[in-house]
């Protein structure tokens, strides 16, 4: 059986390992491609709101990924929900968001999860998107939205024990959460 083709498109390089591991873990007979602009989000960071050159931008990035022969494309930036789905409205091929999958897990623990965003411009956009699904699933939910500061540049140099400690200490100060 040919392996299918799945294209992640990320926004910064520190996402690539370990999507790829997870792939490695769970999909492995999936042939994986990546495509990055790691300029995307520290164009995101500058500005309050999507813009249209970042919403054209997603929209080019996955009709690259398409054209080069992706049967699915997964971003892998999580602040540009609203891009991502028009984006999506226009492929031929499944374009997912990497939020739905977490944030049902996450409502399966009760009404009150909290999440943890190591990108600041990614927590309205990912609220949002959760609201949504809340809504429909279930409308008493309420997330609480935690973003840490400098964890996301330890990643981006490398330093994963920093991230994981300013995660960790983020966690720890998080309370009443029925997961996080």
């Amino acid at each position: 059986m040919d392996q299918r083709r799945i294209t992640v498109i990320h926004a910064t390089e520190a996402s690539m390992a370990p999507v790829a591991d997870a792939f490695e873990r769970n999909w492995s007979d999936t042939e994986l491609t990546h495509v990055l602009d790691d300029g995307l989000s520290r164009d995101r960071q500058r500005q309050p709101q999507l813009t249209e050159d970042l919403r054209r931008r997603i929209h080019t990035l996955a009709a690259y990924a398409a054209d080069c022969g992706a049967e699915a494309i997964l971003f892998a930036c999580s602040a540009f929900g609203e891009a991502i789905e028009a984006a999506a409205g226009q492929m031929s091929i499944p374009v997912l968001k990497p939020n739905e999958a977490m944030f049902r897990a996450a409502l399966d623990c009760g009404d009150a999860p909290a999440l943890l965003v190591t990108f600041e411009p990614a927590g309205p956009a990912m609220a949002a998107e959760f609201a949504e699904l809340a809504g429909c699933a279930q409308p008493s939910a309420r997330l609480t939205t935690v973003y840490v500061p400098g964890a996301l540049d330890a990643l981006r140099r490398g330093d994963e024990t920093t991230h994981n400690s300013l995660i960790a200490a983020a966690a720890g100060r998080v309370s009443g959460a029925d997961a996080i």
